[in-house]
């Protein structure tokens, strides 16, 4: 079967544990796009984040951007936004409450930035701003800019702590918002109706893909819509439980060439 799109999540999945592309992954993003396959970078990254990769890549090849967990979704040459759906600043507040009751950080990103109301600024916030190539700013929770549009909040702590946060989080927490982990230190949050899947979906709708048309390759358990949507489910050797539970097969490693392999077997082989 010949697929139409190919669905990719980034860290963990696309790069090395190094945030590298390797020759090998490349290559094979670029034959895929040759041969007609629509190709769609699915991340928590910002669209921002997402820029230096694609322009790695080829900017050529790369058709699409889920961004921020499916919360906002780029078409990847004209940089236009195709949907969007945020988080309010009433939901901001009540997941400051949140974090501030357990000690644990959070931060809060737009298409450009993220905002802290953490005094002492945490270690993964500050690597999440690095990998966004987004600016920084502390500012009070009740003070944020009017012009500031948060497209997700996350919880980041030390896995054993960030996971017993989670734990006690409140039933109406999940109500409220579609929240998933992103890897072993953090917790997105993000409006209920934004995920990976859902981006997936009204993607294909534009296009007039057929679901069972798409490949997805993930790693964490933000990947599980997407892996859910798609036709062909794809874990990376070094996924998590629940992502090598829902997939089809397992493909090498981020630090083996697992994408190149999956899209030689999958969509280069006649």
């Amino acid at each position: 079967m010949m697929y139409k799109m190919l669905a990719l999540d980034v860290n963990g999945t696309l790069l090395t544990d190094q945030k590298e592309l390797t020759p090998e992954v490349i290559n094979a993003i670029r034959k895929a796009h040759q041969a007609g396959v629509k190709v769609v970078l699915c991340t928590e990254r910002s669209y921002d984040g997402v820029v230096k990769i694609a322009h790695d890549i080829g900017n050529q090849f790369i058709d699409y951007a889920v961004c921020f967990n499916g919360a906002l979704v780029k078409d990847a040459r004209t940089h236009t936004t195709l949907s969007r759906v945020n988080l309010t600043k009433e939901d901001l507040s009540y997941l400051y409450l949140l974090s501030e009751r357990a000690g644990c950080s959070v931060h809060f990103d737009d298409e450009h930035s993220i905002y802290t109301p953490n005094q002492h600024i945490g270690k993964y916030t500050i690597q999440e701003a690095y990998f966004n190539n987004a600016p920084l700013y502390y500012r009070n929770v009740y003070d944020l800019p009017e012009n500031f549009v948060p497209s997700k909040a996350i919880f980041s702590e030390e896995k054993f702590k960030l996971d017993h946060f989670i734990k006690q989080l409140p039933k109406e927490f999940f109500s409220r918002f579609h929240a998933a982990k992103s890897g072993p230190n953090f917790f997105e949050i993000l409006n209920s109706t934004a995920s990976k899947g859902n981006a997936l979906h009204s993607l294909c709708e534009r296009l007039d893909i057929d679901q069972q048309d798409v490949l997805a390759i993930g790693d964490q358990e933000n990947d599980l819509s997407m892996l859910r949507f798609a036709g062909k489910r794809i874990a990376m050797g070094n996924a998590d439980k629940s992502v090598l539970e829902l997939a089809d097969e397992a493909t090498g490693t981020n630090n083996e060439n697992g994408v190149a392999t999956a899209i030689e077997k999958y969509l280069l082989t006649k």
